[in-house]
C-alpha cells in the first residue's frame, strides 16, 4: 500500500530500522512494525503506555521483537507436541502487508494486515494454501482481530495474541476474572485450579481454561486494563521474574518489575480446528478505566 493512499494521522516510517506504520490522531498514537505485523505501541492521548517494551529488544527483520504484541501461529511455544520450531510459529518472523488503511468518521484507524504461504520464507510444513488477516483497529480503545482461513486441507491452528502490559510494579498488580478457573502450570508442570485474583509473586507462566474478561488492576499507575475477548478459550498471563529474565538476551535484567502478559489464546486441546475453505477469527478489545 502506497503512502499517499493513507488516511490523515497514518505514515509508513522506518523505526528502529525496522519498516513501521506509525499512528497519530487525536485519540491516541500507535506503532505496527510490519515485521510479525508487531503492535508496538498504543497508548490513548493523556494516558501512559499500555504496551510494554524492552530496552534490550532486537529489530532485525526476520527476528521477533520482544515486547508490545508478538502474533503467535500457527503454533503457540513449541507446538502441541513439543516439536515445531521456529517457537511460536512463524507469523511473528514474516513479513505482513499493509492492505488497507482507514479512518472513521469518529476518529478511528483501522489497519488490516495480511500473509500468505508466498510471504513465508520456511513454513515448517504448514500448508501453504492458506491466508491469514490481522486487523489492528486504534482510538481510545484498541481492538485486535486476526482471521485465518483454511486452503485445500484442514488446519489446525493455535494462535496468541501475546500481549505485553506495561504496570507499575509486577508485584502489586492483581488480575482479575480468573477466579475458579482451571490452569496449567508450566513452571511447575501440573494443573491447577485459580483461587481468587491472579499475583506475582515468582516466575508465572500459566495457561488458564477461560474465555473470560480479564482485568490488569494496577494500583501504582492509577489505571485497570481490561481485555474483553472473543473465540480465545486460553489466556496465558506470563511473568519471568528475576533467573529467567537474566537468562534472555532481548530482556533487560531488572525489567520484569514493570510488566505481564495477559495473553488471548487459542493453545493445546484448544486449538482452532479448520476443515477445507473454513475461516475462524479471534479477537480481543483492550481498554482502559
Amino acid at each position: 500500500m502506497s503512502e499517499k493512499n493513507l488516511p490523515q494521522g497514518v505514515s509508513i516510517v522506518t523505526e528502529n530500522g525496522l519498516e513501521a506504520v506509525r499512528i497519530d490522531t487525536e485519540l491516541c498514537t500507535g506503532l505496527v512494525y510490519r515485521n510479525g505485523a508487531h503492535v508496538a505501541e498504543w497508548t490513548p492521548k493523556g494516558s501512559e503506555p499500555v504496551l510494554w517494551m524492552s530496552g534490550s529488544s532486537h529489530f532485525t527483520d526476520g527476528t521477533a521483537i520482544r515486547g508490545g504484541i508478538p502474533l503467535c501461529f500457527p503454533w503457540f511455544g513449541p507446538g502441541r507436541d513439543g516439536d515445531r520450531t521456529p517457537a511460536h510459529g512463524f507469523a511473528r518472523l514474516s513479513p505482513w502487508n499493509l492492505t488497507s488503511a482507514e479512518l472513521s468518521p469518529n476518529g478511528l484507524v483501522r489497519l488490516v494486515f495480511t500473509l500468505t504461504g508466498d510471504d513465508v520464507a520456511d513454513l515448517g510444513g504448514f500448508p501453504a494454501d492458506f491466508e491469514a488477516s490481522y486487523a489492528v483497529t486504534m482510538g481510545t480503545a484498541m481492538q485486535l482481530a486476526l482471521t485465518v482461513r483454511a486452503g485445500e486441507q484442514p488446519l489446525e491452528v493455535e494462535e496468541a495474541l501475546h500481549t505485553y502490559f506495561a504496570v507499575g510494579d509486577a508485584r502489586q498488580v492483581r488480575i482479575e476474572g480468573l477466579d475458579g478457573a482451571d490452569y496449567l502450570d508450566k513452571v511447575a508442570g501440573d494443573r491447577r485450579t485459580q483461587s481468587g485474583d491472579v499475583t506475582f509473586t515468582a516466575e508465572t507462566d500459566r495457561v488458564y481454561f477461560s474465555e473470560a474478561t480479564t482485568r490488569i488492576v494496577d494500583e501504582q499507575l492509577g489505571r485497570t486494563i481490561v481485555v474483553e475477548k472473543a473465540c480465545s478459550a486460553n489466556t496465558v498471563v506470563w511473568n519471568p521474574w528475576v533467573d529467567k529474565s537474566e537468562a534472555m538476551a532481548d530482556f533487560g535484567d531488572e525489567e520484569w518489575t514493570g510488566m505481564c502478559c495477559v495473553e488471548t489464546v487459542n493453545a493445546l486441546g484448544d486449538a482452532t480446528q479448520l476443515s477445507p475453505g473454513a475461516s475462524h477469527t479471534m479477537s480481543a478489545t483492550i481498554s482502559l478505566t
